[in-house]
Formats: structure tokens, C-alpha cells, sequence
């Protein structure tokens, strides 16, 4: 698995992590950070791209990883990596939902780190107490919520689409059939959904004839 070149930056006190050079890795820690502290009061107020910033949906599962967790928690890393490796787990469980991995730090050195999945980062902070804590558990499970999700649309097959496209084609022409009145209903839908099928039928190279 391919290292990460990591480096420490600080907003306002709170530690964070960015990879090296990237700038706007770099501010959207401090994005996250500067937001979590005007709002941890009531509820912290993260955008799509703050979600993204927590999790990710790169594989066939969400991850995130101790680097994450440790900048958000507001703890030191190595007091994340002990915590995980003190997770009082079967070995299945730590196989399935750890992966210990490694990145580059600020001098050059390789460090040891982990990628969890959304069951082993509930082990990991369920000791984490406090308001602050709490919020960024919410945000962390959302962040997982909405990645899975994604995981999801992008798994529906073109068969599955076509399938779909098919019904509601069926639908729209027996709907069209019940009263004159919904004719026009059927001229608007009948050549975008035909559209549709046509380009679906382009991605998957078959032909699928209309009756």
C-alpha cells in the first residue's frame, strides 16, 4: 500500500496532520478544525468535502484511519495506535476491520499507522469522553453513512439500471393509455427515458429493441 507524506500543522492549538505540500489538504484541516471549534457547543456544521476529508470510499468498504482520528480527537498518535492495539477484539474482528499500514513523517521517517473500517473506529473511540468527542463520533458516523451510500449508487449494475428505466417505461406508456389527457405526460417522458436506454445500452455494447 502506497505511504503517505504526512506533516504536522497546528490551528489555534488544536494539532492536525495534512500531507506534506499539499495546501489544500492542509486548509481544509484547518477548515475542519476552525469549524469544530466556533460549533462544538451545538453541533458541528461540516460540508460534503469535510465528510470526504474524514472517510474514505476508495475501496469496496469506507475506512478511515489513527492519523484521522487522532488529528480530530485532539489526541497524540501514539495514544491512538496504543488504543487500537489494545481493542479488546477476536482476532476475526481485528483482521476484518484493521489494517496496519504506514506513512512518511516530517523527517523522513516510517511510522506506523491504521486503516479501520466504520466497526473498528467504534471500538477505537468508544472510550473518548467529552462534548467534543461526542460531536466528532457524529461526524465520523455520518461521514461513513454517506460513503457507504455512495459505495452503494456506484454499484448498481447497468442491468439493474435497465431494469429500472424499463419499468418506469412500461409505467409512463401505461399511464399514457388511460386517458388522452396524459398524452402529453408520455411525449415528454417517452424520448428521455428512450434516450436513457439507448446510452445504457451504448455502456453495456448490447442492443436492447423497444416494444
Amino acid at each position: 500500500m502506497a505511504t503517505a507524506d504526512m506533516a504536522q500543522v497546528s490551528v489555534d492549538g488544536f494539532p492536525t496532520r495534512a500531507l506534506r505540500g499539499d495546501q489544500p489538504a492542509q486548509r481544509m484541516d484547518a477548515h475542519l478544525t476552525a469549524s469544530f471549534e466556533e460549533n462544538w457547543m451545538t453541533d458541528l456544521i461540516l460540508t460534503e468535502a469535510d465528510y470526504r476529508e474524514l472517510v474514505n470510499c476508495d475501496g469496496d468498504e469506507p475506512t478511515t484511519d489513527s492519523l484521522r482520528v487522532a488529528t480530530r480527537f485532539g489526541k497524540r498518535h501514539d495514544n491512538v495506535l496504543r488504543a487500537i492495539d489494545n481493542v479488546k477484539c477476536s482476532a476475526k474482528f481485528r483482521l476484518l476491520n484493521f489494517e496496519e499500514t504506514s506513512y512518511i513523517d516530517e523527517q523522513g521517517k516510517v511510522q506506523r499507522m491504521f486503516n479501520m473500517t466504520k466497526d473498528g473506529f467504534m471500538f477505537v473511540v468508544m472510550g473518548f469522553t467529552g462534548e467534543k468527542a461526542a460531536a466528532w463520533k457524529e461526524a465520523f458516523i455520518e461521514a461513513f453513512n454517506r460513503m457507504l451510500q455512495e459505495l452503494q449508487d456506484r454499484s448498481l449494475s447497468i442491468e439493474q439500471r435497465r431494469h429500472l428505466l424499463m419499468a418506469e417505461f412500461k409505467q409512463e406508456k401505461g399511464l399514457a393509455s388511460l386517458a388522452g389527457k396524459t398524452m402529453r405526460r408520455w411525449q415528454i417522458k417517452k424520448p428521455v427515458i428512450e434516450g436513457e436506454l439507448i446510452q445504457l445500452e451504448r455502456d453495456g455494447q448490447q442492443v436492447l429493441p423497444l416494444h
